[in-house]
C-alpha cells in the first residue's frame, strides 16, 4: 500500500495545473494534483449558509478565477454575482453588476427617493404577504429594511447614492432568496432623483443570480446560468451601473439548460454543447453561440424528461466530452465520457450508492478532479477525488471540498 501511495504520488505530480475548489461555503483554496499546497487564497466575513460561495472557474489562460458569490447579496440585485480574483487572492472585481461597493467612493453622489408599495392581495399567500423586506438602490452603501403589510405603501429616502452616470440603476426587494427588482431611475449627483413607483407583489424570483461561470476561450466574456437555468453572456469588463444581458440562446431558449461548456479550442471557440430535458429523451446538444434551439443532438441520455446533468465538460481536444447525470432511481450517479468519432459512451466511475457529482478535467485530458458524495442533495457533504479517465488511480484529493475547477497549466 505505501508503494502503490508513493508511485500514485510520482505520477500525479507530473500532472501540470493548480485546482482550485470551494472549502465548505465560504473559502476558495487551491492545490496540487498530489495533494500538496492546500491554501486558502480568498474568503469573506459576509459569507454564510444559505449566502455563500457557489463555483469556481479558472481563465483560460490561468492568470484569474471567476466564482460566484453571494457576499455582496444584500447590496446587489443579484442573490449572487460573478466576481474575478489572482490566483494569489488580490485583484478582486465584479463582473455582473459592477462596480463592487469598495469602489462606489470614486463616484459623486445623489440622493434617491422611493415609494415602496406592497400590492398582494390580502386575501392571497405569496411570498409578498411576509410584509418584511430588504429595500436596495444600485450605488446605495446599504439597503433599507421595512415591515409593509399587503395594501400598504412606504416612502424611503435613499442618501449618498453613487451615480453611474446617464443610465438606470436597478431597484431591487429581498425576502430570504426570493427578489422583486424593477430597472430603476437615473441617480443625479447633487440632486435628490424621485423614483418610479416600487411594486411588490406575487412570489418573486427564487435565487435571481449568476452562478455556474463558464470562460470564453478568448477570456473576453463568461457566462453564467440564473436561478432559472437560462444562460446569459456578459463581458470581462462590463461599463459601471449596467446590467449587462445577452442570452447564449436566440429565440426561445431550451427548457433546463442548467448544465453547458464553451469550446476548448480555437476552432470550437464559439461552439457550445448544452442540455434540454423539456420533453424526452433528456438530451445532450452542440450548436454556435447566439445559434437557435435545437442545435445537432449529440447524445440522449435519459428516457425522461426533466433529468438533469449535474455536469457537462468538453475534453480539452475537443474529441469528445463528459458528463455526470444520477441514474433512474437516483441510488447513484458517475461520470461518463462521450467520444465524437465512434459515438459511443464508456464510464469514467463507478461509483455504487455514491455519487460523483460536478468535475473538472486535467489540462492534458487524462484526468479528473471530482465531487464525491454519499447523498444526491445539492447541500450534502462532498469530497473531491482525484481519478484517471480510464477509471484507474482513483483516490481521495481532500476533505470537504466541492466544485473543483483545473487550471490550464
Amino acid at each position: 500500500m505505501v508503494l502503490f501511495a508513493v508511485a500514485a504520488s510520482i505520477v500525479l505530480q507530473t500532472q501540470p495545473g493548480t485546482i482550485a475548489y470551494i472549502h465548505g461555503e465560504n473559502e476558495i483554496r487551491l492545490i496540487q494534483p498530489d495533494g500538496a499546497g492546500d491554501r486558502k487564497i480568498w474568503t469573506h466575513p459576509d459569507l454564510r449558509p444559505g449566502l455563500g460561495l457557489y463555483n469556481v472557474a479558472w481563465s483560460p489562460d490561468g492568470s484569474q478565477l471567476a466564482f460566484s458569490s453571494s457576499h455582496r447579496a444584500t447590496t446587489s440585485l443579484f442573490h449572487a454575482d460573478l466576481f474575478v480574483i489572482g490566483p494569489d487572492g488580490t485583484k478582486l472585481r465584479k463582473v455582473t453588476n459592477p462596480p463592487d461597493n469598495s469602489e462606489f467612493g470614486k463616484f459623486p453622489k445623489g440622493v434617491v427617493s422611493l415609494t415602496v408599495r406592497n400590492d398582494q392581495p390580502a386575501f392571497q399567500q405569496t411570498h409578498a404577504s411576509a410584509g418584511i423586506f430588504l429595500v436596495y438602490v444600485a450605488g446605495a452603501a446599504a439597503p433599507q429594511s421595512i415591515t409593509l403589510p399587503p395594501g400598504s405603501s412606504k416612502t424611503l429616502l435613499f442618501k449618498d447614492v453613487a451615480d453611474f452616470g446617464n443610465k438606470a440603476q436597478a431597484v431591487v426587494a429581498m425576502w430570504g432568496k426570493y427578489r422583486w427588482f424593477m430597472p430603476g431611475l437615473d441617480v443625479l449627483a447633487g440632486k435628490t432623483a424621485k423614483a418610479p413607483a416600487f411594486s411588490i407583489s406575487g412570489d418573486g424570483i427564487d435565487m435571481f443570480g449568476a452562478f455556474r461561470p463558464v470562460w470564453r476561450r478568448d477570456g473576453a466574456e463568461l457566462s453564467y446560468r440564473t436561478g432559472l437555468c437560462s444562460v446569459e453572456r456578459v463581458p470581462l469588463n462590463a461599463p459601471a451601473g449596467e446590467f449587462t444581458y445577452k442570452p447564449m440562446f436566440s429565440g426561445t431558449p431550451p427548457m433546463g439548460a442548467c448544465t453547458w461548456d464553451w469550446g476548448p479550442t480555437a476552432a470550437l471557440a464559439d461552439t457550445i454543447l448544452y442540455t434540454e430535458n423539456a420533453s424526452p429523451p433528456s438530451s445532450i446538444y452542440r450548436m454556435k453561440e447566439g445559434g437557435k434551439h435545437p442545435g445537432e443532438k449529440l447524445l440522449p441520455y435519459s428516457d425522461i424528461e426533466y433529468q438533469l446533468l449535474d455536469d457537462l465538460r468538453w475534453l480539452p481536444d475537443g474529441s469528445g466530452f463528459l458528463y455526470s447525470t444520477p441514474t433512474l432511481m437516483r441510488d447513484s450517479e458517475n461520470v461518463v465520457r462521450y467520444d465524437f468519432k465512434t459515438g459511443k459512451t464508456s464510464p469514467v466511475t463507478s461509483l455504487e450508492n455514491e455519487f460523483a457529482r460536478r468535475f473538472a478535467v486535467s489540462p492534458d485530458g487524462q484526468w479528473i478532479a471530482y465531487e464525491r458524495a454519499k447523498s444526491l442533495d445539492d447541500d450534502a457533504e462532498t469530497d473531491l477525488w482525484i481519478s484517471r479517465l480510464d477509471g484507474t488511480d482513483n483516490h481521495l484529493l481532500v476533505r470537504n471540498g466541492h466544485s473543483p475547477s483545473w487550471s490550464p497549466k
